[in-house]
């Protein structure tokens, strides 16, 4: 039964189900009116809430009350009118002793697109004709504001109550544990990944890695060349060329570090190892990834540009200069550290040992010949200078054999995926015939250019040495004419 003080406003609203948990207090102060097509409704345990007491025709004034807040919004036909719909409920806060705050219709509430704008009801469509009441009850235990708006447009009358219990703001959400400040800083436990690491691959005897990490790229050279970055002007890359023994390690970090606390260990353990910083730069000002990337030929670039620390270091010695790149990056769920180490060092040159009679010999004894000295940029199908006499000679013995035909096959160690391997032997090999046909105009047809990868040893993988010799071009004789 509803209570007497809500008898008049039950002959047109008629007693529903909720239409969802949220309108629960809404439920027992009003009735659901009749006819509604459909419900919106929305809770805030504590807010505060700017309640109208009076508009004019600049302003709206209002009165800031605290406490739980109850929004509802019906959606009812439009065959009632927003005036009316408010009357109804006027009629219920007297019968409840209500003080009213204020009250408009129409023309009185100002602005119709101002009053929605300042109320910002569930339902943002009826904005025609408001009308709007706003009052408070005072009840033994609690006290309680209500705000009333209805609005309408062609197709239905939108009528939103807004219930507010005034209560004081409840700070007891959050609970404290004040063992833990007596408590020492603990760091985070990390997992040995070791296991995943890339196959052949290792940590440079001067670093160990960070706790946790992977190796996800290694390259090593005994001799090759590659960029680091030592400055910019502007959006212009300043890169040195540094040729010697490369150690590339692309490592993969548990995602609890940051990247500021990676940068900041390399530059701890380098600094102790008397390494002096050359050059740095972080986020934007390191340029976009993928210039970086470019720039360096870098093994890791999977980040944001924003999570960029980049820091070259310089170890003076009379050995050799040693330089370490070290270049973090990372996003929400990956961060990666590359660690770049070159130990300058001189070419051996002893490598390079072939020539004409030697080359002849070894193709009339087995067929095929490699072509030892032939050495390439770091990661690249561009010859070395010294490598140049090596194809002078192989071009030597191919005009002395005009009419027989040869396969330049390149082959390369098992270090990087398979594909990259495949690409990168079969692009050295066609490096080779290119310059034989344009340089010392050997016939295209004498020549074809084949690409292996790894998939040939003659040495053992497991060691630099035998990846040494596995990195080779060699001459191999044909006997058909395909």
């Amino acid at each position: 039964m509803l209570k007497p003080a809500l008898m008049s406003l039950a002959v047109i609203m008629a007693t529903m189900p909720a239409m969802n948990a949220y309108s629960a207090t809404s439920q027992e102060l009003f009735s659901e009116p009749k006819e509604v097509k459909d419900t919106k409704s929305e809770l805030r345990h504590f807010t505060p809430v700017q309640l109208i007491t009076s508009i004019d025709d600049k302003n709206i004034q209002s009165k800031e009350v605290k406490g739980k807040l109850t929004r509802t919004s019906y959606e009812l036909p439009p065959s009632y009118t927003p005036a009316h719909l408010i009357n109804n409920y006027k009629n219920q806060l007297k019968t409840l002793n209500a003080s009213i705050l204020f009250e408009c219709e129409q023309t009185s509430c100002g602005s119709e697109d101002r009053l929605h704008r300042f109320l910002k009801p569930l339902n943002t469509t009826s904005k025609k004709s408001p009308a709007l009441i706003t009052a408070y009850i005072t009840l033994p235990k609690k006290q309680i504001y209500v705000s009333i708006y209805a609005a309408s447009w062609a197709r239905y009358t939108n009528l939103e109550i807004d219930i507010i219990e005034v209560l004081d703001e409840p700070l007891d959400l959050v609970t404290t544990n004040q063992s833990y400040l007596s408590q020492e800083v603990s760091e985070i436990a990390v997992t040995d990944n070791s296991k995943k690491d890339e196959k052949n691959s290792a940590d440079h005897p001067m670093l160990t890695r960070i706790p946790g990490a992977y190796i996800d790229e290694y390259t090593s050279h005994s001799f090759g060349q590659t960029a680091v970055l030592i400055g910019k002007n502007g959006k212009i890359f300043e890169t040195k060329m540094l040729d010697g023994k490369i150690t590339d390690i692309g490592y993969v970090l548990p995602r609890t570090y940051s990247e500021y606390e990676i940068n900041a260990n390399y530059q701890n353990a380098l600094t102790k190892l008397g390494f002096n910083e050359v050059y740095a730069c972080t986020a934007e000002l390191c340029g976009r990834k993928t210039e970086m990337y470019d720039a360096l030929k870098l093994l890791m670039s999977n980040g944001m540009d924003d999570s960029q620390f980049y820091r070259l270091y310089k170890l003076d010695r009379p050995e050799g200069n040693v330089y370490v790149m070290v270049y973090v990056i990372g996003y929400d769920r990956r961060l990666s550290a590359e660690v770049r180490i070159i130990e300058e060092t001189t070419l051996n040159n002893n490598r390079v040992g072939i020539d004409l009679q030697g080359l002849t010999d070894e193709i009339a004894k087995t067929g095929h010949v490699a072509l030892d000295g032939l050495l390439f940029k770091y990661d690249s199908d561009e010859l070395l200078p010294e490598a140049y006499p090596i194809v002078e000679v192989v071009a030597q013995y191919l005009q002395t054999h005009p009419k027989q035909l040869f396969y330049v096959v390149g082959h390369s160690d098992d270090q990087g995926s398979q594909a990259y391997n495949q690409t990168l032997s079969e692009k050295r090999a066609t490096a080779i015939k290119t310059r034989l046909i344009k340089q010392f105009s050997i016939a295209a047809q004498q020549v074809e250019a084949k690409g292996v990868g790894e998939y040939s040893p003659i040495a053992n993988n497991l060691d630099e040495a035998g990846q040494k010799q596995n990195r080779r071009v060699e001459l191999v004789i044909r006997s058909d004419n395909k």
